[in-house]
């Protein structure tokens, strides 16, 4: 009679010294099978991983780009209205020193 015992988390077949050489030997053979199998699953799951971790990538740095591109506008328009406001901060500041409107507001 064959001793079934099986590793505790997968449940690999194990080899029992009471058992049959023949019948280890197939058992084994059953082992090796089911870690090639679920070593082969650990790889493509590995894979699929990596490759959506590049997508992200990839997707990040696009979004990345293109809110440097906004920030790069938001700060142009940002520094073309605080001209602005400076020049006419400065007309209505002389108009108020002069006394008179030498520049339209």
């Amino acid at each position: 009679m064959t001793v079934d015992n099986k590793t505790p988390h997968q449940q690999y077949p194990l080899p029992h010294p009471t058992n049959q050489l023949d019948q280890d030997v197939l058992r084994l053979a059953e082992a090796l099978k089911a870690v090639d199998s679920n070593v082969y699953a650990l790889l493509q799951a590995d894979k699929s991983a990596n490759e959506a971790r590049e997508t992200l990538k990839k997707a990040l740095e696009e979004n990345d780009e293109t809110l440097d591109e906004k920030l790069t506008t938001l700060e142009d328009k940002h520094e073309a209205q605080v001209e602005a406001s400076t020049k006419q901060a400065r007309k209505h500041k002389l108009n108020q020193l002069l006394g008179e409107s030498i520049f339209p507001l």
